[in-house]
C-alpha cells in the first residue's frame, strides 16, 4: 500500500515553503536589525559610498569671506577643491579614503550637515535629497597667510601670527606641508616622508625651547621680586655645558652687567643660578602660568607626547630640561607680554552657519592673568631695544641640531599682534629673522589706510 498521498507529498511541501519563509524572515531580521550598524558602518557598503559621495560639505572661509575650501561639481561628481593649494594645516583636508584633518576633522558634522531631528533626516532618506553642509569662517587671514607660506619657501619649521587680544589665529603654517587638492594620489608618499609633512607643527611639534623661555621666566621672576632689572650679575657671560657643549651669552655683555643685560645678550650662566633659586616648584609654576604644560584647545589636533616631569633646575632654566614647547604654546607666551600679563585662549573659528544659512558667531576667548602689566611692561621696553619689539635665539633641540626662533610683537608701540617663527637646524638667526620680519611688514602694510 503506498502511504505517499499525493495530499501527504502536499503537507510536505507547505512545511518546506514555511521553514524557507522563516527562514528568510530570521535572516532579514539578522542583517537589517541585529547587524544593521555593522553593515551601515563598512566601508566597502555601497549605500555608504554613494550617501557620502553625495554630501555638499559646507564651506571653509577665511576671515574676511575669501574661500578656502568649498565642494564643486555635479550631485554625482563631487570634489572637495583648496583654492589655495598651501594654505596650511589649520583648514587641513577631507578625503573619502583618508578622512579628514584640521577644521575639516573639527567641524565635520557642520560641514556635513549632520542634523538631529528625526523628521528632517527621514524626510532625507526617503526623498534621497542630498545632504548640504553648513559653512565655518575662520579667524585665518587668506592673505597673511599666502604671504606667510611664500616667506618659508623650502624652509622647515613652523610659524603662528596672533591678535594678541582676542587670541585669532590670523595664520599657521607648517613646513614642509603638502597640497590637499592632490592628498589621494600622495597619500602614501606623504605618510612615508621622514620630514612628516602631514605633522601640524604649528601645534603639535614638540621643540626644545632653549633661551626661548628666558623673557617668561625673567617676567616671573621680576613679577615675584626675586630679581630687579637693574641688580648686578656677577659672571653674566661665563661659560654653560650643554649636551657636551660649552654654551655662553649670544653677544657680549658689560662687565658689571645687570638682568637686563641678560636678557639683551642671551645669557645662560645667570639663568641657571635663577633657576637654582626658583626650584622646580617655581618653575613649574612658571611654566604653568605662561600655558607651556597644557595643550591649547582649538578644533585641530593638538595631542602631543606627555611631557616628563621637571629634573634638572639648571638644565630646565636655559629651556634644556624635559619641556618641549609648540609655537603656537610660545605665541600664547608671547601675546600675554604684549597684553599686559593677559594670556589668551586661542581662536580659529569666528562663525558657524545654522540651518536657516545665517553665520552666527562665536564666542570671543577667555583670559586669564600670567604675570601683572608691571612685568610685561618692563620685559616689553626691554626687547624693544631698536625700534622692533624682537627676541631671536639659536636653541640646542639634540646633540647635533639646533633650531633658530624668531619671537616678535608688532607695532613695536603698541602691540596687536604676536609672530613666532622657528627653522628647523638651523642656528643662522638671519634665516629666520627675514621671516619673521617680512611678516611683520607684511601684517602692518595689511592694517594701513
Amino acid at each position: 500500500m503506498n502511504n505517499h498521498s499525493p495530499q501527504t507529498h502536499l503537507h510536505k511541501m507547505q512545511r518546506a515553503i514555511l521553514l524557507g519563509f522563516l527562514a528568510v524572515a530570521l535572516s532579514l531580521v539578522f542583517w537589517s536589525v541585529v547587524r544593521r550598524d555593522a553593515i551601515l558602518a563598512r566601508d566597502d557598503n555601497p549605500r555608504l559610498v554613494e550617501s557620502e559621495l553625495r554630501i555638499q560639505r559646507g564651506r571653509i572661509l577665511d576671515r574676511n569671506g575669501t574661500v578656502l575650501a568649498h565642494t564643486v561639481g555635479e550631485p554625482n561628481a563631487l570634489t572637495r577643491t583648496y583654492p589655495f593649494e598651501t594654505i596650511g594645516p589649520a583648514v587641513g583636508y577631507y578625503s573619502f579614503r583618508h578622512g579628514t584633518a584640521g577644521v575639516e576633522a573639527g567641524f565635520d558634522a557642520v560641514l556635513r550637515g549632520e542634523r538631529a531631528e528625526f523628521t528632517a533626516v527621514f524626510n532625507q532618506q526617503i526623498l534621497h535629497t542630498p545632504q548640504i553642509g553648513r559653512d565655518v569662517q575662520l579667524t585665518l587671514d587668506a592673505e597673511l597667510q599666502a604671504t606667510a607660506e611664500a616667506l618659508f619657501g623650502q624652509t622647515q619649521g613652523a610659524l603662528v601670527l596672533l591678535e594678541i587680544e582676542t587670541g585669532n589665529v590670523l595664520a599657521m603654517v607648517s613646513h614642509p606641508g603638502y597640497n590637499p587638492n592632490r592628498l589621494d594620489e600622495n597619500f602614501d608618499a606623504l605618510v612615508a616622508d621622514e620630514t612628516a609633512p602631514l605633522l601640524n607643527r604649528a601645534v603639535q611639534g614638540q621643540y626644545q625651547p632653549g633661551l626661548v623661555l628666558q623673557p617668561f621666566i625673567l617676567a616671573a621672576a621680576l613679577d615675584q621680586d626675586r630679581i630687579q632689572l637693574d641688580g648686578a650679575v656677577l659672571n653674566a657671560n661665563r661659560p654653560v655645558p650643554v649636551n657636551g657643549e660649552i654654551k655662553r651669552c649670544q653677544t657680549t655683555p658689560p662687565d658689571d652687567a645687570t638682568w637686563a643685560d641678560v636678557l639683551r645678550h642671551r645669557c645662560p650662566g645667570p639663568m641657571q643660578d635663577l633657576a637654582d633659586r626658583l626650584g622646580l616648584g617655581g618653575l613649574d609654576d612658571i611654566f604653568m602660568r605662561f600655558g607651556f604644560t597644557v595643550q591649547p584647545e582649538l578644533p585641530l589636533n593638538t595631542e602631543t607626547v606627555e611631557l616628563e616631569p621637571l629634573a634638572d633646575p639648571l638644565q630646565a632654566g636655559i629651556g634644556q630640561d624635559n619641556l618641549t614647547v609648540s609655537p603656537l604654546q610660545v605665541a600664547l607666551a608671547l601675546a600675554a607680554l604684549g597684553h599686559d600679563g593677559r594670556l589668551p585662549t586661542p581662536r580659529l573659528v569666528t562663525a558657524v552657519q545654522d540651518e536657516d544659512g545665517i553665520l552666527q558667531p562665536q564666542p570671543l576667548t577667555t583670559t586669564h592673568d600670567a604675570i601683572t602689566s608691571r612685568a610685561a611692561r618692563a620685559i616689553r621696553q626691554l626687547l624693544n631695544a631698536d625700534g622692533t619689539l624682537s627676541f631671536a635665539v639659536s636653541a640646542l633641540s639634540g646633540p647635533d641640531s639646533r633650531n633658530g626662533w624668531y619671537l616678535a610683537l608688532t607695532p613695536a608701540e603698541a602691540p596687536q599682534y604676536a609672530i613666532v617663527v622657528v627653522v628647523e637646524n638651523s642656528e643662522d638667526l638671519a634665516v629666520v629673522s627675514e621671516i619673521g620680519i617680512g611678516l611683520e611688514t607684511a601684517v602692518i602694510d595689511s592694517k594701513a589706510p
